[in-house]
Order: C-alpha cells, then structure tokens, then sequence
C-alpha cells in the first residue's frame, strides 16, 4: 500500500510517496519546495500570514501530487518553526481543515531520531561511532551512533534562517563576520563538543538540506555526477575545507551560478558551512558522507 509523508521544514516542505514493508523502503516520488515558513518571524516564535500562505499552496500542490500516486491522506511532521510559534495551532488548524491533513509537531529529540532511522537506510554504520548532522532553517540534529547503538542525539536552535536572522552578513561574507557566527555557535555547542571529545567519531555524515548541495557540488567537482537516484556519497574533509573556502568567498551572485545550488540555499549556505567547519574542527573528523534519507525516510520506515 502506498502511503506519503511530508516534512514541514522551515525553509522547506518535503514530500516523500513511498510502499513500505518488511523488505524495505520502496520510494515511488520524493519532491522538494522552498517555502521559507520561518521568514519574518522565527526568531519572535511565530508563523507569519504570508508564510502561512505558501505553505498552504505548496500543501495544496503536494495533495494533489499524492492523490495520482493513489495517497487519498498524506500525513505531515512539523519541526522547528512549527513547534516553537506560538500561532502553530492556526497553522496546524487551517491545514488540517482546508486540506485534510493531520500534522504531528514533533520535539527536536524525536525529530532526530526519526532522521537517524532514515540515514541508516542510506549510510552503513559500523562499531565506531558516527557523527549525524542534519542542517535545517530553525534547527541542527546531531545524532552519535553505532552500527548497534544510539549513543546520544541533541536538537539546538541553530538553524541557518535563524543564524540569518540573528547574525546579518554583508556581500560577500567578511572574516569578522565569519568569526562572529563561529563564536556564536562554539558558545551554544559546548555540549557536542564534549560528547565529541569523549567518543571521538570518525566520520561526519550529513543528511539531506544543505548537505543535498554539498554533495552535488562536489561529486561535479570530482568528474562524478550525483545519479538521480544515489542515496549515499562519500568525500573528505579536504574536499569540503575546499569548497567551503571557495563559497564562502563567493557574492550571492556567484554563489546562485555554483550548479548544483538551489536558489533557496544561496543566502543560508553561508551558515551552514561555517557550522559543519566548526564540527569537523572541534572533532579533527577527517571523513564524511551524505545522507539522501533523513526525516521522512526516516518516518516512513517506522511507519511501515
């Protein structure tokens, strides 16, 4: 039976058609679309009416997409600029009503285990522990684990439409205000740090969001374009140290020409890179991979 979840994210609503069994995950659609819901009022806890409406829209447009897969009711996971508005419940309300589809607001701790269900389907894990990072717009997930074990796993309030609207850039990025975001996030990271210190993860795996761009961007570089297909994809440290001096010295303008860079990740990319350099730094991780699955894979396997 054919079933769909949609992840409610701050910059973007997922969409994820999928069978699922025993056997596994069977994949039947899976879209992405920039909504930007935390626009204007993440940092004040609220969903504006503008937000509001692109949702709806984008919700509308999913609905419709589920409906010719034969998913009469999808069922949707708010995360971060969801469960910290104080206006969800209008949000929530007026999906539910106008559209029939039920959301449950997850808490950051449950949001990370459902996306370490979904990195599993992708990323082999072994007896050394790994390190999970998933960027979202109002939040990071960091996830420690084995192939047998959840070790540890924290939500912060970090994402990078909130770093945005916390920390204002100019164009391109200087190094004052590289250092800046750096201290921000070293200041309210002591906790990962110290879990990384302890348990010494040797590989970094990066799910989904920004990491989709990373990954494409740097597969390109290395003459090994990312198939459409590909769930899974392995570089080094070096490589990222590589990319991230390139962006990072880039103005918007250059950034929207890098291919393999949405549009809707052209102002936050910034951020993101800094706080991945400031994880790989604090742990000397030299290794990483990304992650195609993360939440709504995640979702959908404990679904099945």
């Amino acid at each position: 039976m054919k079933r769909a979840i949609i992840d409610l994210g701050t910059n973007t609503f997922n969409l994820l058609v999928y069978e699922g069994d025993e056997e596994g995950l069977r994949i039947v659609h899976s879209e992405e679309r920039p909504v930007f819901l935390g626009r204007g009022g993440i940092e004040q806890g609220m969903i504006t009416t503008e937000a509001m409406q692109r949702g709806i829209e984008v919700l509308t447009a999913f609905k419709a997409i589920a409906a010719e897969h034969g998913v009469v009711t999808p069922v949707a996971f708010g995360t971060s600029a969801i469960r910290n508005a104080h206006n969800a419940a209008a949000f929530t309300d007026r999906v539910m009503t106008e559209l029939g589809i039920p959301t449950t607001v997850i808490p950051g701790e449950r949001e990370a285990e459902l996306i370490l269900a979904g990195v599993r389907q992708a990323v082999p894990f072994t007896s050394k522990p790994a390190l999970v990072m998933d960027i979202g717009g109002g939040s990071i997930e960091f996830i420690l684990a084995t192939a047998k074990a959840l070790m540890w796993k924290a939500s912060y309030e970090l994402g990078v439409t909130r770093l945005r609207e916390r920390i204002p850039v100019s164009d391109p990025i200087t190094v004052v205000e590289e250092a800046r975001i750096a201290a921000h996030l070293d200041d309210r990271l002591e906790g990962l740090f110290a879990i990384i210190d302890r348990h010494e993860p040797h590989l970094l795996i990066g799910s989904a969001g920004s990491f989709d761009s990373l990954a494409t961007i740097i597969a390109a570089d290395q003459g090994s374009a990312l198939p459409p297909d590909a769930a899974s994809f392995t570089f080094s440290a070096l490589d990222f140290d590589a990319w991230k001096d390139r962006l990072l010295r880039m103005d918007r303008a250059e950034r929207a020409a890098v291919p393999g860079l949405p549009e809707h990740r052209v102002d936050t990319l910034p951020y993101a890179l800094i706080a991945i350099d400031r994880v790989l730094t604090a742990g000397g991780i030299r290794d990483m991979a990304w992650s195609r699955y993360s939440l709504k894979e995640g979702a959908a396997v404990l679904m099945a």
